[in-house]
């Protein structure tokens, strides 16, 4: 390095400040080139997969509610209270599993509590032959249901408006009948009796149905195909219960 050189950076140091100075020593310190960090890493490839699940995707599976009121006449020994005393409630899972943009299948398992209420006349002989304040019989089920569905229309990433053509069958896990009566003056203010496990109601169901939904919202009817009554079975034999329950449901997503 020449003497003329050597002099001109003595005085270009000489006249920095010393912040300046400071600076400049540790961005010549060895390493000072390492204080760089990586502070956003992306894997490109990710944004490039395909998603398979979702509303309108391959796949979707979401728990649903249903309440539903029993529809049709009562038998003749077997007088029916409509609306809320005869029901039924379901909490359930459910798949669908998407072919085409306006074809799927879907799969439900679910537990469904079903409820008859009987009115109190002089032709009631079922479930008993006596009458009383109030009378009821509930039915634990658990059962499998599978159906094709039907899409309308173009959509987004979202269930849309659909039908669903249905066909179901399950276990009657618990059957009881609960009754209950005036007692005596004095007495308590009810009396209640429950009888469980009926031997004269069958323990296996199934039938069809029809459900009309746009999203997560349903309108459902369903028909049950095969007896409820046990043939031969006790108290008395007659005309069977009403097979249609129509309601709606609600999809938990």
């Amino acid at each position: 390095m020449s003497l003329l050189t050597e002099r001109r950076l003595r005085e270009f140091w000489t006249n920095l400040g010393p912040a300046a100075r400071a600076l400049a020593v540790a961005l010549l310190l060895p390493g000072a080139a390492r204080a760089q960090q990586v502070l956003l890493r992306a894997n490109v490839a990710d944004d490039t997969l395909l998603n398979r699940t979702g509303p309108n995707r391959r796949y979707f599976g979401h728990l649903y509610v249903g309440a539903g009121l029993v529809a049709g006449p009562g038998a003749p020994d077997a007088p029916l209270r409509h609306g809320l005393p005869s029901a039924e409630l379901q909490l359930g899972g459910r798949l669908k599993r998407r072919f085409t943009q306006n074809v799927a299948a879907v799969a439900d398992l679910r537990y469904a509590y079903l409820r008859y209420g009987f009115d109190q006349t002089a032709a009631k002989t079922f479930p008993s032959t006596g009458l009383h304040r109030s009378e009821s019989l509930g039915l634990h089920q658990i059962q499998a249901e599978g159906g094709l569905r039907l899409n309308a229309g173009r959509r987004g990433n979202t269930v849309g408006s659909y039908l669903d053509l249905l066909a179901w069958g399950g276990w009657v896990a618990g059957t009881a009948r609960t009754a209950a009566d005036y007692p005596a003056p004095g007495g308590p203010a009810r009396i209640t009796t429950t009888d469980a496990g009926l031997p004269y109601l069958r323990r296996w169901a199934g039938g069809a149905g029809a459900r009309l939904g746009f999203d997560r919202y349903a309108l459902v009817a369903r028909r049950r195909l095969s007896p409820l009554r046990r043939s031969g079975g006790a108290p008395s034999d007659g005309p069977d219960l009403p097979p249609w329950v129509v309601g709606f449901e609600i999809g938990l997503f």
